[in-house]
């Protein structure tokens, strides 16, 4: 098939922006998600980072709060 010439164009831009675009991707990626950024994170500077504060620990009842134990 003889295609026009502007679809020969349109195709070699098209192939260029895409390229274009997938690198630019490839970059943001590597500038902020790449494994060299990454920090590590645990429990305790995660509350520390939003300002929560442990939950206090207490001992469990033998009942859940309004239900009553009932033998037969």
């Amino acid at each position: 098939m003889n295609h026009p010439p502007w679809r020969r164009t349109l195709r070699r831009e098209l192939a260029w922006l895409m390229t274009l675009k997938l690198a630019a991707l490839a970059l943001l990626w590597w500038l902020f998600f790449s494994p060299p950024h990454h920090s590590p994170v645990d429990g305790r500077a995660a509350s520390r980072r939003f300002g929560m504060m442990p939950p206090a620990v207490s001992a469990p009842t033998a009942s859940p709060a309004g239900r009553e134990s009932r033998r037969d």
